[in-house]
Formats: structure tokens, C-alpha cells, sequence
């Protein structure tokens, strides 16, 4: 893992829109502090999962995985019960809206068993991880496009991530989820030059490439709620584009809200 500083750069690479927003780190809040040892998956006794061999299995305890069961379906984290009435969304604690388009959170999510598959849908419930220019879809469910026991990705306001979590072995297992992050505050960088030595990477930064295939009507929304009418991040140009990256960036700032 490699988190972005303070004064540091850290471009967030949106692949549909073959685009980055590059964010400068004003200040990074509670450094030092920002580990959760959040508990169970939040997997209610009784709810109905999918198995690996096309059958169902049912959660026997809370937070408990059964065996050869995955989540068909993302799942969000709701807030801790002590500040649940304080955050945005108190069923995501992720969740931040508009109010909060100059805060950003990097967010690394460990789970215990380090085994159990992962991964996230950006929105919830929206598939996103595709094989062959999304001729297939592919993720927890499938024999590939999952990762194990960790999994990294930026938030952007105005989304309700999901994360969905496998369990492919025969036996039933406890689960524990830590999450390590930052919470940024953050500006984007409005200097179409040095927009421009970002993307070609002659100027330093933190690159973190989110998890989608598609950008999903609700993330195009969200980011123009946030950041500005048809704000779709800054088109990556190659460095023999100069000039055609520097003009079009100038006229996306100009737009910018923050």
C-alpha cells in the first residue's frame, strides 16, 4: 500500500473515461490514528447466500461465512453504533455526499480469513470487473478477477461503494475485517501545465487506478455533484500532445467548482 502525503499529488485514474483527477493533499486527518478493527462481516444470521457449486447457503451466526458461499450482492459497512448518528449515511461509513467533495478517503480493507475472496463494485451492485473489453464479466464468483484477504480503492463522494467477499473452501469460517486509511483533504490541481506533466508522469504522484470497467450513470453524476458541470476527470494525452492536453485542461478547470 502507498498512500499519498501531505503537499503530495495523488491521481486517481478513472479507466472508462481514460481519465485522472489529480487531487494535491492539503492535510491528511487523524494521521497516526487511521486503523479500524471494524469486527464481523456485516452478514446477519439467516441471510441467504449464493454457493460456488449453483446451490443457496445460509448465514448460521452473524459475520459468519459458510462454507463454498459467496455475497451475490455488494455489501456496505454501516457506522459504528457510537458515531452512526454523527456521519453522513449511518448504512455506509464510507459514505460522504457534495459537503464533503474537498475530503477523499483510501480506504484498504483486510479480512481474516486472509483466504476468503474479495471484491468491489463502484456503485454497489453494479458489476465491474470484465475479461476481453467486457466480453465477460468476471469477479468473486468466477475463477478469476478477485483478490484475497485485501483490497484497496479510492471513495469518491456521492457513491456507496460495495465489497463483496467468497468463501471457497468446505468449511465455515468466523471473519474479522480491518480497515486501514486516509482521510484526505484535498484540492484538485488546477494548473492545466502541471495537469499536464502529471499524466505524462515527469512530475511526481501517487497514481491509484479505481476498480471499474464502465463509469455507471450514478459515478458521472456524483462527479459532476462534486466536482463541476460534465466533469469527467482530465483526459490522458500522450507527451506529443501538449498543446491539444494544455487547451482542453484549461477549459475543464474553468469549469471546476472546487
Amino acid at each position: 500500500m502507498e498512500f499519498a502525503e501531505e503537499n503530495e499529488i495523488l491521481a486517481v485514474y478513472l479507466p472508462p473515461a481514460k481519465a485522472f483527477i489529480p487531487f494535491r493533499v492539503k492535510a491528511i486527518v487523524n494521521k497516526g490514528y487511521e486503523e479500524i478493527n471494524y469486527g464481523a462481516i456485516p452478514l446477519s444470521a439467516g441471510t441467504s447466500l449464493n454457493t460456488f457449486d449453483g446451490g443457496a447457503a445460509t448465514v448460521p451466526a452473524y459475520g459468519v461465512m459458510p462454507a463454498r458461499a459467496y455475497t451475490p450482492n455488494g455489501i456496505s459497512f454501516p457506522a459504528p453504533s457510537e458515531i452512526a448518528s454523527s456521519v453522513i449515511q449511518a448504512t455506509d461509513m464510507w459514505y460522504t455526499n457534495e459537503s464533503l467533495a474537498h475530503r477523499l478517503f483510501h480506504v484498504i480493507t483486510l479480512v481474516t480469513p486472509a483466504f476468503l475472496r474479495m471484491d468491489i463494485q463502484i456503485p454497489k451492485n453494479v458489476p465491474q470487473i470484465s475479461f476481453q473489453g467486457e466480453k465477460a464479466t468476471m469477479g468473486i464468483d468466477k475463477t478469476f478477477g478477485f483478490k484475497r484477504g485485501k483490497v484497496e480503492t479510492v471513495i469518491i463522494p456521492c457513491v456507496n461503494y460495495g465489497w463483496r467477499f467468497g468463501n471457497d473452501t468446505n468449511m465455515s469460517v468466523y471473519t474479522f475485517v480491518r480497515f486501514i486509511y486516509r482521510e484526505y483533504d484535498i484540492e484538485i490541481v488546477k494548473d492545466p501545465e502541471l495537469i499536464f506533466n502529471i499524466a505524462i508522469q515527469r512530475f511526481p504522484a501517487k497514481w491509484k487506478t479505481l476498480q471499474m470497467s464502465t463509469l455507471d450513470p450514478v459515478v458521472k453524476s456524483a462527479l459532476e455533484r462534486d466536482y463541476g458541470a460534465d466533469f469527467k476527470g482530465f483526459p490522458i494525452y500522450s507527451v506529443y500532445e501538449r498543446d491539444k492536453a494544455v487547451s482542453e485542461y484549461r477549459e475543464i478547470v474553468r469549469k471546476l467548482r472546487m
